[in-house]
This record gives C-alpha cells, structure tokens and sequence, in this order.
C-alpha cells in the first residue's frame, strides 16, 4: 500500500523553486523604486526649471527696461550677464501704473539660488520683497538683446529683450545631473 503525501525531495524542490520566484520577484520591486525615484527627480528638476523661468519671464514682461545699476544703501546691483536690473513702472493701490514712477526688481544668484529682490518707490503700493525662486542652480546668464530678427546682443541699458539660460543641478538617485534650459521674454518698453 503506497502512503499520500509528498517526499522530502519534493517539498525541497518547490521550496527552492518559490525561494528563487520570491528573490527575483524582490529584484524587480527594487529595481522599479529605483527607476521610479530617478524619473520622479527628472519630472521635479523639470518642473523647478519652468517655474523658474516662467516667474522671471514674467518679472521681464512687467519691466519698461534694463536699468544699469539700482544702489540701495550701500549695495549697488548693476545688470550683467549675471545679475538683471529691472524698471519696473510702480502700482497704485488699485493697481493702476502711476506714470514715471519706477520700482525695481533685482534677479541675481547667490550661493546656488536665484534669488528676486524688489526695491518699491515710496509711493508704490508694491511690497519690498527678497525671494529665492530655485536653489541647486548652477549658472544663471542674462543676455540683453534688440529687436532685431535674429536678435543681436546689446548693452543692457539698450536692451529690448532679455535671454535668461538656467542650469541646474539635481540629485537622481546616486548620481547628479545637470540641466539646462533657456527663455526670452521681450520688455514691455512703454
């Protein structure tokens, strides 16, 4: 009479067959994080370098020009390739531009992070302002342009429009990468 059951040898070889099926199973889980923590810092990096961009193509569309330099006591900013010097018109209370008036808006890159400074005439309704618009930056270049089709590059106080060119420098993983993206944006010159 033959018993039921399984032998020893059995159990031993399904017993291996789920042990390797689990360990392969946890080599494409890790595997799977991973790449989804590396493509989740990409979209991110992306997303910081639009904002980016876009907050300062937006600051560049307020501006009636490049101003030289603005002095606020005894820091005086002057617009380059790396810092921008914008003349902004002031605001009243009701959001109207007063004529002639100008407040201004500093962007430069301290210690790895953009940063925005707004200095308001006494009498805008604008509020002072010091914001940090990224960090993880690695270069920020202005470049002041003309009208012209194809533009051609100017001193800043002549210019008509501005090229911004951001690189950052994000963490993925293990490693870092490094990107970089551009915008122009035209002043309002009103």
């Amino acid at each position: 009479m033959k018993e039921k059951g399984l032998t020893l040898i059995e159990v031993l070889v399904a017993m291996g067959i789920a042990a390797t099926a689990g360990a392969l199973l946890l080599v494409i889980i890790v595997n799977s994080a991973g790449l989804f923590t590396e493509q989740s810092s990409k979209v991110q990096e992306g997303l910081n370098s639009n904002d980016t961009l876009s907050a300062l193509r937006r600051d560049i569309k307020q501006a009636s020009a490049v101003a030289p330099s603005y002095t606020d006591g005894l820091t005086t900013y002057s617009s380059n390739a790396s810092q921008l010097v914008l003349k902004v018109s002031s605001i009243d209370d009701a959001g109207n531009i007063i004529d002639n008036i100008f407040d201004y808006f500093i962007l430069y890159l301290d210690q790895k992070a953009v940063h925005l400074k707004i200095f308001p005439d006494a009498v805008s309704s604008r509020k002072a302002l010091d914001r940090v618009f990224a960090t993880n930056v690695d270069n920020l270049k202005f470049q002041y342009l003309d009208s012209a089709n194809p533009p051609v590059e100017v001193i800043s106080a002549s210019a008509a429009k501005v090229r911004v060119t951001l690189t950052l420098n994000t963490k993925i993983g293990t490693g870092f990468t490094t990107s970089t993206a551009t915008t122009e944006a035209n002043l309002r010159n009103d």
